[in-house]
C-alpha cells in the first residue's frame, strides 16, 4: 500500500508544511509497525512529496494503522488535509512506486534525483530494520526499473528539455549565453545536468555554489570554473557578478532569500542589467517575491513546465515519445513483478509439498528396510529407493508446475490453499518485519461491573482471550471496534461474561469506517459509522458477541441483530483536557479548542464565543497529544471513556450537564447478539447458542440505564438524526419520575433546552427474579413511558427551532430556511 501527498494533489505551501525530518520519520515509522495491520514500512520524503510505502495485511486495517499514525505525527488537522491525499493498493501501489522511481511523478519529470532518495529510504527502512522480505524486494525492484528507464529511454533528456525551454526563457531577458556569467547553487545530481548544458552552451564564466565545497569543486572539475562554499557572503558576491542565477539544491525552506538578492543587487556593478533567476526546487529555492524587482525575471518550475507544454516542436515530440517508451517499460514490469509475486506466494506450499514427499518416502523407506532389508541386497535396495524417489517426483511434477502456472494466470482461485487442504499441508508462516505477540491470556476476574473509577483502565486492552475460572468447555467470540478505549469496555465485558458462564472469550477486532476515515464525524453522511462493520462481523459469523459504545449505535434496529444487555452506566458527563491546567472559564480568548462532535462544539461557543472550535479526530491518546505538543489549548472528551482508560486525572474541567449536556446514550455500552431472525441462523446448533449467550447476558443488563438512554435516543429518533447531530439530552430517575433534560440546534448555531418528566411506571412483579415473562411485560412498559417522553420532548425542541425533519434536506435544516432556498432555487 502507498498513502501519500505530493505535487499532483497538494499546492506547494502545504507540501512544504508537511516536511518530514529524521527524527519525525523515525516516529511515523514506529508508530505505524505499532499498528495491527501494518508488517513494514518505508518512508519517502522529499521536498515536494511525502509517501508512506507499507506491507500492510489488509487494506482498511492498513489505511486506518497509517492514517493514524500520520494525523500523530504532522501539525495540521485531518479533515483540512484528506482530500489532498491518495491511496494505492496492491498492484496499483507497485505501478505508482515504479512511476516515481522513473521520475514519471515529478515535478521535473525524468529527474534523476528521486532515485537517490528512493534509495536513501530503501537503505534507511532496512537499517531500522522496518521491511518485511516483500517490502524490501518491491523497493529494489522499483530501483532497478528506475535504472534501466534511465539506461533504455532517452529520459535524461526530458529533464535536459526543461532545462533547455527554461534557457530559452532566460536568454530573452538577459541575452546571449556566451556573453553571461552564470552562477550554479547546489551540487546535486540536478545541478550536474545544468553545469553540463551550461558549459555546452558556451556560457562565459561559470561557478558553483555548495555548503560542502568538495561537492562542488568535483562538479566543476569537468568543464572549468569555480567552485565556492555556499555562505551569505560569497552568495551575495556571486549574485552580484552573474547574469544568470540557477538554484536546484533540494533543501528544505528557501535557501535564496530576498535579502540574499538585495545584497547582491546592491553591491553588483552592472546596476541596471538583467538578471534572470532558474529556480528547479520544489516547492523553491529562491524567495518568489523577488519577481517584483526590477530587471529580474524568475523562472520557477510551474512556469518552465507551461513553456515547454505551450510550444509545439521537435523537442515537445521526442519527450512525448520518450514518456510513452518509460510508460511501457513500467507496464511490462509491472507484469512481471505482478506475476512473480504471485509465484512466490505459492512458492513455500510447493517447497512444503516437496518436503511432505520427502517425508512420506522417508517414512516408507524406512518401513521397507525393517520388514525387508536383511534379505535384499542393499544394491537392490538402493534401486527400490531410488525409484520411490522417482515415483514421488512425477507423481508431484505436474501439479507443483501448474499450481505456479494457474496462479499467475487465475487470480480468482487460491490454488496455494487448495494444496494445503489437499495434502494437509502445515500452515505457511510468513514473517513480517515485527515480532508477532504471543496471544496474550488472562484469567477472567469478577461477574460484577467493573468500576472506571479513572484511575486505571477498566481492563488490558491487550488482551486476545479471557479464560474462566472454571471452564464450560464452550468458546464464544467478541467483537470490538480496534481502538484501546474499545478493546478496555469490551475485554471488561469479556471478563464478566468468562466469570459468569464459564465460557472462553476471544477478543476479536473489527475495523470500522470510523476508524479508517478521519473527516468530520458530521461529513460522512450517513448513521453507524462505527458499528456497521462490527454488525456485518457478526450476521457472518465471524463473532458472536459485539459491544459498543451505544452512542454510536443507530435508532433504527437492524433486521437479524438483537440489543442483549445494557450494563450500568458509566459518568454519562464531559471532560476538559486543557493546557497548562486550564478549565473552559479560565482559557484566554482566541484558544483553539478541539472536539469532533457538532453537538460540543455548539455548546462550547455558547459557552464561550471567544474561543476556536477547531474539528478534531482520532483515538483518545491522539487526541490528548494536540494538547500537550501544543496543537490545541484543550480538548473535549467523554468523561466515560477517559475513566475507562485511567486518565481521569488528566482532565482538567468537569463540565457541568449547564455548560454541556451529553449525547443520547453517552457513557453507556450495548451488547448485542445474533437475532432468532438473523439470516446466518439456519444452523440448528447455532441458533441454540445464540439463545444461550442472549440467556447469559440478560445478567449483565442494567434496567435503569435501560430506561435513560431509551428516552434520550427517542429524541434522536424524532428527530430522525443521527449521533453526530447537533442533539443532547441526558434522562434521569427522580424519585417516581423519569425527567429529561434535552438541547437541540439548528445549522445557524441556535440552541434550543426543554426539560419534562413522566411518572416511572407501576409493574407486577419482582424484576431481580429475572422471569422472562416479567421482564418482558416490565421491559415493554417502561420502554413506553421512556419513549413517549423523549418524543415529546424531541417535539418541544423541534417546534421552538421550527425545523420539521421530513422537510430537512440534511439533518437538522429549519423549515424557513428550507422554503427560501428551494423558492430561490426555482427563481
Amino acid at each position: 500500500m502507498v498513502l501519500g501527498i505530493s505535487h499532483q494533489s497538494a499546492p506547494i505551501d502545504m507540501l512544504d508544511a508537511l516536511a518530514f525530518g529524521t527524527d519525525d520519520v523515525d516516529r511515523l515509522r514506529t508508530d505505524a509497525l505499532g499498528g495491527a495491520s501494518v508488517d513494514g514500512l518505508a518512508v519517502l520524503s522529499t521536498c515536494n512529496r511525502l509517501e508512506l510505502i507499507a506491507d500492510v495485511s489488509a487494506f482498511h486495517g492498513g489505511l486506518a494503522d497509517l492514517g493514524n499514525a500520520l494525523v500523530s505525527s504532522i501539525d495540521k488537522e485531518w479533515q483540512d488535509i484528506a482530500g489532498h491525499f491518495y491511496a494505492h493498493y496492491d498492484s496499483q501501489a507497485l505501478q505508482h512506486l515504479l512511476k516515481v522511481a522513473c521520475g514519471l511523478d515529478s515535478m521535473a519529470i525524468g529527474e534523476a534525483q528521486i532515485l537517490g532518495q528512493l534509495r536513501s529510504t530503501f537503505t534507511d527502512s532496512m537499517a531500522a530494520g522496518a521491511l518485511t522480505s516483500d517490502l524490501s524486494h518491491a523497493l529494489q525492484q522499483s530501483l532497478r526499473v528506475g535504472k534501466r528507464a534511465h539506461s533504455e529511454t532517452g529520459l535524461d533528456e526530458v529533464a535536459r528539455s526543461l532545462f533547455g525551454a527554461a534557457l530559452e526563457a532566460s536568454q530573452a531577458h538577459i541575452g546571449s549565453l556566451r556573453a553571461a556569467n552564470a552562477l550554479v547553487i547546489g551540487a546535486g545530481a540536478m545541478s550536474g545536468l545544468v553545469v553540463a548544458g551550461l558549459h555546452k552552451e558556451g556560457v562565459n564564466h561559470l561557478t558553483v555554489l555548495n555548503r560542502t565545497i568538495e561537492k562542488a569543486e568535483r562538479l566543476i572539475a569537468e568543464v572549468g570554473g569555480r567552485a565556492r562554499e555556499l555562505t551569505p557572503r560569497t552568495l551575495a558576491e556571486e549574485i552580484a557578478d552573474a547574469d544568470l542565477i540557477i538554484s536546484c539544491t533540494g533543501a528544505r525552506g528557501v535557501v535564496v532569500t530576498r535579502d540574499d538578492i538585495v545584497a547582491g543587487l546592491s553591491q553588483s556593478s552592472k546596476s541596471a542589467a538583467n538578471k534572470a533567476f532558474i529556480d528547479f526546487a520544489l516547492p523553491h529555492d529562491i524567495d518568489p517575491s523577488v519577481r517584483e524587482f526590477e530587471h529580474v525575471a524568475l523562472f520557477g518550475l510551474g512556469e518552465i513546465r507551461n513553456l515547454l507544454t505551450s510550444s509545439a516542436n521537435e523537442r515537445d515530440a521526442a519527450v512525448v515519445e520518450t514518456v510513452e517508451a518509460v510508460r511501457a517499460i513500467i507496464a511490462e514490469e509491472a507484469d512481471k513483478l505482478e506475476s512473480g509475486a504471485k509465484e512466490r506466494a505459492v512458492a513455500p506450499t510447493v517447497t512444503a509439498l516437496r518436503t511432505h514427499a520427502k517425508d512420506v518416502i522417508a517414512a516408507e523407506t524406512e518401513r521397507l528396510e525393517k520388514k525387508i532389508g536383511e534379505s535384499v541386497d542393499e544394491k537392490v535396495f538402493a534401486e527400490i529407493r531410488k525409484s520411490l524417489h522417482r515415483v514421488a517426483e512425477k507423481l508431484i511434477h505436474t501439479p507443483t508446475v501448474k499450481v505456479k502456472e494457474l496462479a499467475v494466470s487465475d487470480s480468482d482461485v487460491d490454488y496455494a490453499q487448495a494444496l494445503i487442504q489437499l495434502f494437509d499441508l502445515p500452515t505457511i508462516k510468513v514473517a513480517h518485519a515485527k515480532a508477532t505477540p504471543e496471544t496474550k491470556v488472562a484469567k477472567a476476574s469478577s461477574p460484577e461491573h467493573i468500576e472506571a473509577d479513572g484511575l486505571r483502565p477498566v481492563a488490558d486492552h491487550t488482551l486476545d482471550v479471557v479464560e474462566p475460572e472454571h471452564p464450560t468447555g464452550r468458546t464464544i467470540r467478541l467483537g470490538t471496534r480496534r481502538s484501546q478505549l474499545a478493546r478496555s469496555q469490551s475485554t471488561a465485558i469479556a471478563h464478566q461474561i468468562a466469570a459468569l458462564t464459564g465460557w472462553r472469550v476471544e477478543i476479536v477486532e473489527v475495523v470500522t469506517e470510523g476508524d479508517v476515515n478521519m473527516s468530520p464525524l458530521a461529513g460522512f453522511g450517513g448513521t453507524g459509522v462505527f458499528v456497521s462493520a462490527v454488525r456485518q462481523a457478526l450476521h457472518q459469523g465471524q463473532i458472536d458477541v459485539a459491544v459498543h459504545s451505544l452512542k454510536d449505535l443507530p435508532t433504527t434496529p437492524e433486521p437479524g441483530i438483537q440489543l442483549a444487555a445494557i450494563p450500568p452506566r458509566v459518568d454519562p458527563a464531559d471532560v476538559l483536557i486543557g493546557r497548562d491546567g486550564l478549565g473552559l472559564s479560565e482559557l484566554p480568548a482566541g484558544s483553539v479548542v478541539g472536539t469532533g462532535s457538532p453537538r460540543r462544539a455548539v455548546q462550547l461557543r455558547a459557552a464561550r464565543p471567544d474561543i476556536e472550535v477547531r474539528g478534531v479526530r482520532g483515538n483518545v491518546d491522539t487526541r490528548i497529544a494536540h494538547v500537550r505538543d501544543g496543537r490545541l489549548d484543550a480538548v473535549v472528551l467523554a468523561a466515560a471513556g477517559v475513566r475507562r482508560i485511567g486518565r481521569l486525572a488528566e482532565a482538567t474541567d468537569l463540565l457541568d450537564f449547564d455548560t454541556m449536556l451529553p449525547a443520547p446514550g453517552q457513557g453507556a455500552l450495548a451488547i448485542e447478539t445474533r437475532g432468532a431472525d438473523s439470516p446466518f441462523t439456519q444452523d440448528e446448533e447455532l441458533m441454540a447458542g445464540d439463545v444461550a449467550i442472549r440467556t447469559a447476558l440478560r445478567r449483565l443488563h442494567d434496567e435503569a440505564t435501560d430506561l435513560a438512554v431509551t428516552c434520550e435516543r427517542a429524541i434522536l429518533s424524532r428527530a430522525e438524526a443521527g449521533c453526530s447531530a447537533p442533539i443532547g439530552a441526558l434522562a434521569t430517575i427522580e424519585g417516581d419520575e423519569v425527567v429529561v433534560t434535552a438541547m437541540m440546534a439548528d445549522d445557524d448555531g441556535t440552541i434550543a433546552r426543554t426539560r419534562m418528566s413522566a411518572p416511572l411506571p407501576v409493574v407486577d412483579g419482582d424484576l431481580s427474579s429475572r422471569d422472562d415473562e416479567a421482564l418482558k411485560v416490565a421491559g415493554k412498559e417502561i420502554a413506553r413511558v421512556a419513549d413517549e417522553l423523549g418524543t415529546a420532548a424531541a417535539e418541544d425542541l423541534l417546534r421552538r427551532l421550527d425545523i420539521d425533519p421530513a422537510q430537512s434536506s440534511d439533518h437538522l435544516t429549519p423549515v424557513k430556511a428550507a422554503a427560501q432556498s428551494s423558492s430561490q432555487g426555482r427563481a
